[in-house]
């Protein structure tokens, strides 16, 4: 795929509705995509969409690769007798960009309609209002009815999801901004790392999987494993970037400076969950890294985590990996990333599974 496709896809797939715990859609699409690449794809109990591409060695350790399907949103927790919605967060909303913002609104149906989250106008607020943002339980979401009626009509009920409004632009040099890049950036990837592998020999069976819920409970790759069965993960999930004004000194990640690689994540809200990252698949990484000429960007990170943190768990103990491709505004209504480091992060991982071989060491570390 070349660097055009890859932001068409990327468009496609964050326009998707897939809100954690209703990814049936995007579920249906990314299947539609891996069987484009191979005929041993399917979607197991979970939801989970998983697609085998199996490798020439025996004796060569299986690799899953996985991106989450689904997004942070809402759900709907009353809807009022004058036709307004309440709702509460699904996954980590930043409840002070919210106000006078746009939404996509779903029914039970499957349809979805436009709606804004309401504000006070700015000449009705007083001094102290200005200052403060309105946490999600004083929030409110007009579709524009009159009554409860209409909303009941149009199958909207308590327990409804809700998104961001679509968004889409291009920017200066080869950057993208919109809704849910996250982890849109990472499926767009596996398309990527999907045509490679239909092309060419491999070693290794890989499996490359779109997981559900990871922004609820992050437990989908762990679900997808139990399948699967692989000796080693891969999350493709990017480091938010450092290199804003406002966030300059808390860590070295960049946009347009290649693929990022957590070294360490760590969450510690009541979870007491992450990854630190496996010495052998590093050092391969590494090489790999070196041999296309792309530049890893090391993070640390505390107050995140991602599937691999449960995943790691399974079996005997997982060798797990987080990476890709970078971006800004994370969990914002207008995430950026840049194609570059996109097109980078797929090719980098390919190159990782063709260096894998019967020699590769799953322990940690070896004495």
């Amino acid at each position: 795929m070349d660097r055009n496709e890859l932001k068409e896809k990327l468009k496609e797939y964050m326009e998707i509705p897939r809100l954690s715990g209703y990814e049936s859609e995007m579920a249906k699409r990314f299947l539609a995509d891996m069987k484009k690449y191979t005929d041993k794809a399917y979607v197991d109990k979970a939801g989970n969409v998983i697609a085998k591409f199996p490798g020439s060695g025996k004796q060569v350790p299986s690799v899953m690769v996985f991106a989450h399907m689904d997004t942070i949103g809402f759900v709907i927790t009353c809807i009022t007798a004058d036709g307004f919605l309440k709702v509460d967060r699904v996954g980590g909303v930043p409840e002070k960009v919210l106000q006078g913002k746009g939404v996509r609104v779903g029914s039970e149906s499957g349809n979805y309609y436009p709606g804004v989250f309401g504000m006070k106008s700015y000449h009705a607020l007083s001094p102290e209002d200005k200052q403060k943002a309105e946490g999600i339980g004083g929030l409110y979401i007009d579709i524009g009815a009159k009554n409860e009626t209409e909303v009941f009509n149009l199958g909207i009920h308590v327990g409804c999801p809700v998104l961001y409004d679509n968004a889409f632009k291009e920017l200066l040099n080869d950057r993208i901004c919109g809704a849910y890049t996250d982890d849109a950036s990472g499926l767009t990837s596996l398309n990527q790392i999907a045509e490679f592998l239909a092309q060419k020999e491999h070693k290794a069976t890989v499996y490359l999987v779109g997981t559900v819920m990871e922004e609820y409970h992050a437990r989908g790759a762990m679900l997808a494993h139990r399948s699967v069965k692989a000796d080693m993960g891969i999350c493709l999930l990017g480091a938010g970037a450092g290199d804003t004004p406002d966030l300059k000194g808390t860590n070295n990640v960049a946009l347009g400076e290649g693929v990022s690689v957590n070294m360490f994540n760590f969450h510690g809200k009541g979870t007491l969950n992450g990854n630190i990252i496996h010495k052998g698949m590093f050092t391969l990484l590494k090489k790999s890294a070196k041999k296309c000429g792309i530049t890893l960007q090391r993070q640390a990170a505390r107050g995140a985590l991602s599937d691999t943190a449960y995943l790691q768990l399974e079996e005997k103990g997982i060798p797990c990996m987080d990476l890709g491709t970078p971006d800004r505004y994370s969990h914002s209504p207008m995430e950026v990333l840049d194609l570059k480091d996109l097109e980078k992060t797929g090719l980098l991982v390919y190159e990782f599974i063709c260096g894998l071989d019967e020699n590769f060491s799953l322990n940690r570390y070896d004495v």
